[in-house]
Protein backbone atom coordinates (compact mmCIF):
# COMPACT_ATOMS: atom_id res chain seq x y z
CA UNK A 1 0.00 0.00 0.00
CA UNK A 2 2.73 2.25 0.77
CA UNK A 3 4.58 1.24 -2.64
CA UNK A 4 0.88 2.70 -4.24
CA UNK A 5 0.90 6.04 -2.66
CA UNK A 6 4.38 6.83 -3.23
CA UNK A 7 4.30 6.03 -7.02
CA UNK A 8 1.16 7.88 -6.92
CA UNK A 9 2.57 10.85 -5.87
CA UNK A 10 5.78 10.40 -7.78
CA UNK A 11 3.36 10.35 -10.94
CA UNK A 12 1.02 13.36 -9.46
CA UNK A 13 4.66 15.63 -9.28
CA UNK A 14 5.80 14.73 -13.01
CA UNK A 15 2.91 15.30 -14.40
CA UNK A 16 1.89 18.70 -12.47
CA UNK A 17 5.39 20.08 -13.96
CA UNK A 18 5.19 19.38 -17.21
CA UNK A 19 5.35 22.77 -19.03
CA UNK A 20 4.33 23.15 -22.47
CA UNK A 21 7.69 24.16 -24.09
CA UNK A 22 5.79 23.95 -27.99
CA UNK A 23 5.14 28.16 -27.31
CA UNK A 24 7.13 31.14 -28.10
CA UNK A 25 7.03 34.29 -27.17
CA UNK A 26 6.24 36.78 -30.64
CA UNK A 27 6.79 39.86 -30.70
CA UNK A 28 6.68 42.83 -33.81
CA UNK A 29 8.54 46.00 -33.20
CA UNK A 30 8.06 49.02 -35.61
CA UNK A 31 10.30 52.03 -35.29
CA UNK A 32 11.90 54.41 -36.93
CA UNK A 33 9.46 56.56 -38.35
CA UNK A 34 9.53 60.34 -37.99
CA UNK A 35 5.68 60.75 -39.84
CA UNK A 36 2.58 58.52 -40.04
CA UNK A 37 2.71 55.38 -41.00
CA UNK A 38 0.74 52.24 -41.93
CA UNK A 39 0.82 48.31 -40.48
CA UNK A 40 -0.71 45.12 -41.00
CA UNK A 41 0.16 42.35 -38.64
CA UNK A 42 -1.67 38.78 -37.74
CA UNK A 43 -2.64 39.00 -34.17
CA UNK A 44 -2.62 35.35 -31.67
CA UNK A 45 -6.70 34.69 -33.47
CA UNK A 46 -5.00 34.11 -36.85
CA UNK A 47 -6.64 37.89 -37.68
CA UNK A 48 -5.45 40.48 -40.07
CA UNK A 49 -5.13 43.75 -37.80
CA UNK A 50 -5.12 47.05 -39.74
CA UNK A 51 -3.78 50.42 -38.04
CA UNK A 52 -2.18 53.92 -38.32
CA UNK A 53 0.86 54.73 -35.98
CA UNK A 54 1.51 58.26 -35.00
CA UNK A 55 5.18 58.29 -33.81
CA UNK A 56 6.55 61.62 -32.28
CA UNK A 57 9.82 60.63 -33.05
CA UNK A 58 12.16 58.13 -34.99
CA UNK A 59 12.69 56.88 -31.46
CA UNK A 60 9.39 56.06 -30.76
CA UNK A 61 8.58 52.16 -31.00
CA UNK A 62 5.53 50.73 -32.18
CA UNK A 63 5.20 46.98 -30.59
CA UNK A 64 2.68 43.66 -30.34
CA UNK A 65 3.34 40.71 -28.13
CA UNK A 66 1.63 37.66 -27.75
CA UNK A 67 2.08 33.64 -27.14
CA UNK A 68 2.11 31.40 -30.27
CA UNK A 69 2.87 27.75 -30.85
CA UNK A 70 5.29 26.27 -33.16
CA UNK A 71 4.47 26.10 -37.11
CA UNK A 72 2.16 29.42 -36.60
CA UNK A 73 2.10 31.69 -39.00
CA UNK A 74 3.73 35.18 -38.83
CA UNK A 75 2.80 38.14 -40.33
CA UNK A 76 4.10 42.10 -39.94
CA UNK A 77 3.91 44.35 -43.12
CA UNK A 78 4.27 48.71 -43.23
CA UNK A 79 4.56 51.63 -45.40
CA UNK A 80 4.94 55.39 -45.21
CA UNK A 81 3.74 58.35 -47.27
CA UNK A 82 6.65 60.76 -46.15
CA UNK A 83 9.52 60.86 -48.36
CA UNK A 84 11.60 62.24 -45.23
CA UNK A 85 10.85 59.23 -43.21
CA UNK A 86 12.23 55.66 -42.40
CA UNK A 87 10.63 52.74 -41.19
CA UNK A 88 11.90 49.38 -39.77
CA UNK A 89 9.49 45.84 -38.93
CA UNK A 90 11.02 43.63 -36.90
CA UNK A 91 9.58 39.85 -35.65
CA UNK A 92 11.06 38.55 -32.28
CA UNK A 93 10.79 35.19 -30.78
CA UNK A 94 11.89 34.43 -27.44
CA UNK A 95 13.26 38.22 -27.54
CA UNK A 96 15.65 37.12 -30.38
CA UNK A 97 14.94 38.77 -34.17
CA UNK A 98 13.58 36.13 -36.34
CA UNK A 99 12.91 39.05 -39.52
CA UNK A 100 13.47 42.12 -40.06
CA UNK A 101 13.64 44.52 -42.86
CA UNK A 102 13.90 48.49 -42.93
CA UNK A 103 14.15 51.23 -45.89
CA UNK A 104 14.24 55.16 -46.06
CA UNK A 105 12.41 57.34 -48.15
CA UNK A 106 10.91 55.27 -50.28
CA UNK A 107 6.86 55.76 -50.12
CA UNK A 108 6.19 53.20 -52.63
CA UNK A 109 7.17 49.57 -50.68
CA UNK A 110 5.72 47.52 -48.15
CA UNK A 111 7.88 46.54 -46.00
CA UNK A 112 7.13 42.91 -45.30
CA UNK A 113 8.70 39.81 -42.76
CA UNK A 114 6.73 36.73 -42.25
CA UNK A 115 7.71 33.11 -41.94
CA UNK A 116 6.21 30.11 -39.65
CA UNK A 117 7.90 29.62 -35.53
CA UNK A 118 10.21 27.36 -36.01
CA UNK A 119 10.18 23.49 -34.87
Amino acid sequence: MKTLFIISIVILLLTSSCVDTNQKNVKYVATGAISVYNLQHLNENNELVTLEVVPQSAQDQWSYQYIADEGDILYLSGNYKDINSSLKVMILIDGKVYKQASNKSDTLSFLTVSGTIPY
